[in-house]
């Protein structure tokens, strides 16, 4: 299945998966995607620039998926991110990432 979204004058196609692959992190976009779904992608190397043509979506419960987008905003935005963070909001995210990451 694929979601489309068109926000600002861009359309992304999202193709939905049932586990994060390796490599992937929250894309950190806030509201802007379809509700019910995580968007995730792979990163240009050494930069924070998304590769377009590796978006991903993950549908969530309501509660994980405000929980994931509000610590993406804070740069836990993967399994390997949360791991390497202190305190109670890390190990949340970790839980989660690791029960939904491959």
């Amino acid at each position: 299945m694929k979601i489309t979204v068109e926000k600002f004058g861009r359309k992304d196609v999202f193709e939905v998966v049932d586990k994060i692959p390796a490599g992937y992190v929250v894309w950190n976009i806030g509201d802007n995607m379809v509700d019910g779904y995580l968007p995730i992608t792979m990163l240009k190397p050494g930069t924070f620039e998304i590769r377009p043509e590796t978006l991903k979506a993950i549908a969530l419960p309501a509660d994980e998926l405000a929980f994931l987008r509000k610590v993406a905003g804070r740069g836990i935005n993967s399994k390997k991110a949360a791991s390497r963070r202190k305190g109670d909001i890390a190990e949340k995210a970790y839980e989660i990432f690791s029960r939904i990451s491959d």
